[in-house]
């Protein structure tokens, strides 16, 4: 209701017991003279009434199986598992790119072979190219021939 009185805003609480009790007092003093805050109070009584009345509604054993069927029929849950799905694909795709980094970091990361171990898993031709100057073409063609 559109009511401009002031005393008005307190409908609510006076029916729900939210008042202090000079409040209330003042309230009901109000009402004697204001038909206005009357009606409003009664129709907000029977709002309360009817919601209680609501409350207290018998509902079978299988109520709650007939509103879950009805979600699913509907479709709600099937937007529910479209939201799972694809937040279980995020997770994949950020664990593969994890996965993805951590072995490039791995490859390009520089191998912690001293000088000693690349002598030992040399040839000998290698050793011994490596303590000559640098070879001509010929010398090179030569070792490699010498190989065969």
């Amino acid at each position: 209701m559109d009511n401009s009185c002031r005393f008005s805003v307190y409908v609510d609480d006076f029916v729900h017991g939210e008042l202090e009790q000079s409040q209330r007092k003042s309230f009901e003093d109000h009402l004697a003279s204001c038909g206005e805050c009357r009606k409003e109070l009664e129709a907000a009584l029977r709002l309360k009434e009817s919601l209680t009345a609501s409350y207290l509604a018998d509902l079978d054993e299988t109520f709650n199986y007939k509103v879950i069927n009805t979600l699913r029929t509907d479709g709600h849950f099937e937007r529910g598992k479209e939201i799972r799905v694809a937040l279980e694909d995020i997770v994949i795709s950020l664990a593969t790119l994890v996965a993805v980094v951590l072995l490039a970091i791995q490859m390009f990361r520089t191998p912690s072979v001293t000088t000693v171990d690349m002598l030992g898993r040399l040839t000998n031709i290698e050793k011994s190219s490596l303590e000559q100057p640098a070879l001509s073409n010929d010398q090179v063609l030569e070792l490699v021939l010498r190989r065969k």
